[in-house]
Order: C-alpha cells, then structure tokens, then sequence
C-alpha cells in the first residue's frame, strides 16, 4: 500500500487529504507525527481509500499507517521550503496522472517547464503546435494541460527562459544591444545558435519584460525559471560602454518584480555566480548551478550554507546534476545520490534532480535526463518524505552552524566515540563520519554523514555501499541533568516517531578545557548514510 498526499505542499486553509493506493485490506489507525510529538490518530476501516485530515498548522508532518509511512507539509507558501522538479516532454499525450502523482509522492512543490519557449526572444508561439528552437515539438494545449494538472496537485509551474539569448539569425534586429567580447567579435552561446544581449539594456529588457508578460497572460505558467550562462561576467557594448553583468542581473529581476508583482520567479547563480547580489533581489528563491571548482560534497553544504547566510528565509535550491547515471550502474549512482542529497539537505538547502515521471538529471540540458526503477524511485521517495517530515528541523530559517565550536578538536560539548576506530571530522574527508552541530529554535541538530566506506568525496561519482557503523557513541555535555534525544534516518522508517536515545545514567568529568563539566553518554543507532539527532531540550 502506498500513501500519496493530495499535493506536493497544503496551503494553510486547505484540508490535508491523504490517498492509499491500493485502499485499506484490514482496519488500521492512521498515526500523524510532527518531530517527535503524536499530533493525530485516526481509526480507518478495511476498504478506506482517502481521509481528510482537515486543516493543520505551519509545519511539517510525518504519516504512519501500520508499516507504511508517508509526510506532508502545511507552509504560507511553497517557496518557504521549495522542492524543485522538472517538466520536458510537454505535448497532450503525456501522461498527467502519472506525472502530478509522481510530483505529490516526491512533494515537488515547484516546476521548471525545460525549454517549452517557441523562441528565446518570443516565448509565446503564434499558433498551438511548434517546434522549439532545438527541434522538440510542443503544443501550447500541451503546455497548459501539465501546468493545469501540476497547480491542481500544488506545484508552481515555472517557464523556462534565457534572460538575454536571442536567435543567431537576428543579429541585425539585436546588434545595438549585443554585447561584445574584448576583439569586438559577439559573445554566442553554441555554434550559429544563440548571441548574448545586455539582459538590462534599453532595448531588451522592457521586449523581455513584455515577453514574460504574455507568458502570465496566455498561459498556465505561473512564472519563471530566468537563466544564464555563467559568462561573461563582463562584456562590451557597441557603443564601447562596459557593462557588469552583476548590475544588469540586478537591474533586470528587479524590473521583473515591479512589472509582474503577482508572477513567480527564480534566477539561476551559475556556479555561485553572482549570489551575493542577486540573493538579496526581490525574487522567489535562491537557485545555484553547480559545477567546478565546487566538486566536492563539502562544497555543496559550503554553497548551501553561504546563500543562505544572503538571505537565511530561503533555503537554497542546489541543481548538481548527476552524470554519473549514465554510467549504467544505477545502484552505486543510487549511493551518490543518497550523498549528494544528505550533504544539501543537511546544509539546509534542497536538490533539483528529480522530474518528468520517473527521472533523474544527468546533464545541463534537460531532455539528456534518464529514468530510474522502481526501487530507485522508492529510494528517493523515503528521502524526500525526510525532508518534508522534519523540513522544521532542516529548512529551519534561523539555523546557526556551530560546528567547530560544539565539536572536533578541543571541543567537549560533543564528543563523539567509536570503540572500532572510526574517525570523526568535522569536513567531508573520506574514511571518515562528517559531522555537523547546527542550533535552531527547536534545539540542536546533529547530523552523521557515512564516507567511511568512501575513497573519495566527488559529488558526481558513483560511491561504494556505506559500511553500516555500530558502537558509535556521543558524550554529550546537556545542560539538564537527564537530557532528551532522538535519532531519525531517512532510509528507516520516515513517517514514525524519532527513535528515543536513552542515555547512560553514569556521568563522567569529561578534560580540563570543559571546566570539569560533566557528560552523559549516549548509544547511537547503527549509521547508515545520514542520521539526524535531534536535542529539543537545548538550543
């Protein structure tokens, strides 16, 4: 049996309504879960296919039903804690069904429609049926009907747009506006495919602002996904002005805001370029490509943590594209992933991956995308519904990393022990458990990310199954006398209760450099991937 929320994300004022596909066997009690405190239980009879929850509070929540588990979350809006997916095929014989069911089991509460523009300088095609500039066809019918069909099931529908591409061949129409490189030749982006205009530039940016228009006007997009190339940072004019594309992103989300105050809309920081200003502008998330130097797994928390320390109410969306699926073993990309999505998903941030209707990201280019099996997808559903089920504890807004102050070297507050010799780091150094001691509101949050097993910390790798590590021990110094604990895993059971850590009623003065303060000892759960701990008694 398997539960699907009837939205990827509910709005305060809309019931929470729950499917069970196949219905009930036998009589069950459905048990909702909001971090460790039992917020609802209700008895359902053999045969029930849904339950209306009614309405609920801010937050997220987790589902049990026998063994079988699920979550949900209640939030103002879907980009307090967006879940990014994506849409290529875009014709009327895509199965809609199955893709809004495929978005609401992951609870993708925004998507990006890839490339669906009749042009890169005119969005909107003149007729129903086309081709999109790289030879796919569309329907504008087509389009609408998956917007439709994502919006009823509570995802944003974003359209996919280059802010300043226009066609090789109007290079006439544009030539005032291109901007040049240091030999007066234009910056293009391909061979004879698209030239590079200045996104703020008096002629462009109110035709682009009319063009983003007619897209809310005449279709079921709700907004926009706004691209750029990463390069250049800075360019000619033919005028022989210069212009810093830093300011004339700024300048152009900005006009966007003030045309289109109702519409939608991300901006993509390729390689963290420029995050630092663009964070701030009056856009719906913080949205940054990956690529190198930023390889490593610590990279991606690193990137997580700095975009949110730009502007800590959005937690950053990460696309870090996994190539790695090609490579034809499913189950060590599988490994990657789980990785991937425990570093980001620690750090506060979410991951674009996922999409389509079983498929996963492999390359810059959308419709390069692969689909996975079944188990995969079951694999990915666990961990989503981890991020939706203690989204407080993860998205949380205020988080303050105090790693290198709480733990590691001369730190005491916790002390980590293994009685087999597995060493702890406070970096994602392979070989090693990377730890991470984040304060919030709710209390402390410790997560446990498994490299032991790994000979390297590449994003994009395929990665050996994690060793699964027993006899892991914290010492922890609490500041009451019986502290309380618990131990979550996404690929446990998401939906239950955290698991209660009892501690060791025998304290001990931990060295000198603590004040002779005193600890109690806590047994960890056997570590797979990730574990979050979660302290609620402090912070």
């Amino acid at each position: 049996m398997t539960i699907v929320a009837d939205r990827a994300t509910f709005l305060p004022a809309e019931p929470v309504g729950l499917a069970f596909e196949p219905p009930l066997d036998e009589d069950q009690t459905l048990i909702v879960w909001r971090l460790a405190e039992e917020v609802l239980r209700v008895p359902l009879a053999a045969g029930t296919s849904s339950v209306d929850l009614g309405t609920l509070p801010l937050g997220g929540y987790g589902v049990s039903v026998g063994e079988q588990t699920s979550a949900f979350d209640v939030l103002a809006d879907p980009f307090d804690r967006p879940r990014y997916g994506f849409v290529v095929a875009m014709t009327e014989d895509v199965d809609r069904d199955a893709l809004s069911r495929y978005y609401r089991r992951l609870h993708l509460n925004v998507a990006q429609f890839y490339d669906w523009a009749y042009r890169h300088s005119v969005l909107v095609a003149p007729q129903d049926s086309y081709v999109d500039p790289l030879g796919q066809v569309r329907t504008l019918t087509g389009v609408n009907a998956i917007a439709r069909a994502l919006t009823d099931g509570g995802t944003a529908p974003l359209a996919y747009t280059a802010v300043y591409g226009v066609g090789h061949d109007e290079e006439a129409d544009w030539r005032d506006s291109l901007l040049l490189r240091a030999d007066g030749e234009a910056y293009r982006f391909g061979d004879d495919f698209l030239l590079i205009v200045d996104p703020a530039g008096e002629k462009w940016m109110p035709h682009y602002l009319e063009q983003l228009a007619t897209v809310i006007e005449k279709t079921a997009l709700v907004g926009f996904h706004l691209d750029q190339y990463g390069w250049p940072k800075f360019a000619r004019r033919t005028d022989g002005s210069v212009v810093d594309l830093t300011e004339s992103f700024v300048t152009l989300l900005g006009a966007i805001r003030e045309r289109l105050p109702k519409a939608r809309f991300i901006f993509n920081n390729v390689n963290d370029f420029p995050t630092y200003a663009t964070a701030v502008t009056p856009q719906d998330a913080t949205y940054i490509e990956v690529w190198d130097p930023h390889s490593g797994l610590g990279d991606l928390g690193a990137l997580a943590t700095k975009a949110r320390s730009y502007r800590p109410e959005h937690p950053p969306i990460l696309s870090a594209y996994l190539s790695c699926y090609s490579d034809g073993d499913e189950h060590r990309a599988n490994n990657a992933a789980r990785l991937v999505m425990a570093s980001i998903f620690s750090h506060g941030a979410s991951h674009l991956l996922l999409g389509e209707s079983s498929n996963v990201l492999v390359h810059a280019y959308y419709p390069n995308n692969r689909a996975i099996g079944a188990e995969s997808v079951d694999m990915f559903v666990r961990w989503y519904d981890f991020l939706v089920r203690y989204g407080d504890l993860l998205m949380h807004p205020e988080q303050v990393d105090v790693t290198e102050e709480f733990t590691g070297g001369v730190n005491d507050e916790f002390v980590f022990e293994s009685d087999s010799g597995v060493r702890f780091s406070t970096k994602a150094e392979p070989g090693t458990v990377w730890t991470r001691v984040v304060r919030t509101s709710h209390g402390f949050v410790v997560h446990l990310i498994n490299l032991v097993a790994q000979t390297e910390t590449v994003w994009d790798a395929t990665k050996n199954d994690p060793v699964p590590l027993s006899g892991l021990r914290l010492r922890y110094i609490a500041p009451t006398a019986d502290p309380v604990a618990y131990s979550a895993d996404p690929d446990g059971h998401p939906g239950l209760r955290p698991i209660a850590i009892v501690h060791d009623e025998q304290t001990g003065e931990v060295d000198r450099l603590s004040g002779a303060q005193a600890s109690v000892l806590l047994d960890l759960p056997t570590l797979g991937t990730w574990t979050v701990l979660y302290f609620p008694s402090a912070g």
